[in-house]
């Protein structure tokens, strides 16, 4: 085969970690469409400290002897197997790169003959782009199952973020659909990525182009498969929540699973995309929001409920279910349609009730009392962006204009605008 049709196909065949962003209208149908962009897999993501990346995807093989029931990789599932050279891939990527094509690079791996071989041409390749053609952009590189302590700690001087599939989030799961795989190591690998990137400080690998700074600076990742075993919602959250709380992970990915052709599970029932895209919503709660996983409602099953955000869902419980949390903006994050900025404005004479949308409108009372839509008057409207801010919240009727200090309540849930008295 020719090494473009070998590109072809290992780039189609580098999904996307992250899948069920969409639009709530398009997953409620539960279909899935998780297809690489044709006709070649470049994705553009935005990352603090990077900006926004062209990526540019690419499996360095397809080839795996690793028996995983739920992949399309898995050894002895019938299809053509390919792979690229270290150097060939290196060429390939920065043609592109230089063209301005893309303009940074994920690569992962299937598991051909073990894992340390697959790592050596993982860390080849690495090595040919930093420190032979003195590559100095984003480079993601995704370590495998069984890598030895010294592979990861290379992958991590030379790369800005260091990926790894725990697939699930317990030990039991494994055993069934991947048995080659041990949860715990791949625990013990994301902190390993953690404490060497720690170790290092602000320096470089010598040869690195890269200016001084953090290795693995743009965090590590983590992918599970959802509906593949037993575990839960709150399984799975748990589990990442804990690991972000460590700063072992920087955050965690969720694929629904979805039944392949020709592999043991091919008649499962396919997991809902919408269930997906409730816990990257719950993660998102807990990651920026400062809930812990113990605050979100789960379903008698211990999932999320499909037909409601985990936010509505929260902001509809009874009163005192939430407790305050030292580690809460304030506690006004609850109200659905509250982001962590409208939260945290404070009250002025001014600008009750503290520019809040109509949303979490909907969920706040002050002094027991419903907090009506605002009613802008006519003056103000004539006047509206004279004063070069036609944003700035005006007041409301039926609530005093200068309240200091002013408590709003959900009519639920406790939700304190003001810094929480308790420590």
């Amino acid at each position: 085969m020719e090494t473009e049709e070998k590109i072809r196909l290992l780039m189609s065949q580098a999904l996307s970690d992250r899948e069920g962003n969409g639009p709530l209208t398009d997953l409620a149908t539960r279909l899935r469409a998780r297809q690489p962009l044709d006709p070649i897999n470049i994705r553009s993501f935005a990352d603090r400290g990077f900006g926004k990346t062209l990526l540019f995807r690419i499996l360095l093989t397809n080839g795996c002897a690793f028996s995983c029931v739920y992949c399309p990789m898995r050894a002895g599932r019938e299809i053509p197997r390919h792979a690229l050279s270290p150097s060939t891939l290196a060429d390939v990527f920065l043609t592109a790169y230089g063209r301005g094509w893309v303009s940074g690079l994920f690569v992962t791996t299937g598991i051909p003959k073990s894992a340390r071989f697959a790592m050596d041409r993982l860390i080849e390749l690495v090595e040919i782009l930093r420190l032979r053609r003195r590559y100095p952009g984003y480079l993601h590189a995704k370590a495998v199952a069984g890598a030895e302590a010294e592979q990861i700690d290379r992958l991590v001087d030379l790369c800005d973020r260091v990926s790894y599939n725990l697939e699930a989030a317990c030990q039991a799961t494994l055993d069934r659909v991947a048995p080659e795989k041990n949860f715990a190591d791949g625990l013990a690998l994301l902190r390993r990525v953690r404490d060497r990137s720690r170790s290092l400080g602000a320096r470089r690998a010598k040869g690195d182009p890269r200016p001084a700074g953090r290795a693995a600076a743009a965090g590590t990742t983590a992918q599970f498969v959802v509906g593949i075993g037993p575990e839960a919602d709150r399984d799975f959250l748990e589990t990442s929540h804990r690991l972000w709380r460590e700063r072992a992970l920087h955050h965690p990915h969720f694929a629904a699973f979805r039944p392949i052709e020709d592999t043991p599970l091919e008649d499962e029932r396919e997991t809902p995309v919408l269930r997906e895209n409730r816990l990257y919503q719950a993660d998102h709660l807990l990651r920026e929001y400062g809930f812990a996983p113990e605050d979100l409602v789960y379903g008698a099953d211990g999932n999320l409920p499909l037909s409601r955000d985990p936010k509505l869902t929260l902001g509809a419980r009874p009163s005192g279910a939430i407790p305050r949390r030292r580690r809460e903006r304030r506690s006004g994050n609850v109200a659905p349609g509250a982001g962590p900025r409208s939260a945290d404005r404070r009250p002025s004479s001014v600008t009750p009730p503290l520019g809040y949308g109509a949303r979490p409108r909907e969920f706040l009372e002050a002094r027991g009392r419903r907090i009506p839509r605002p009613r802008v008057p006519r003056l103000a409207r004539e006047n509206a962006g004279r004063a070069g801010d036609p944003g700035i919240p005006l007041p409301s009727r039926g609530v005093p204009r200068a309240l200091p200090g002013l408590q709003l309540f959900s009519r639920h849930v406790s939700v304190g605008v003001a810094p929480p008295s308790c420590n």
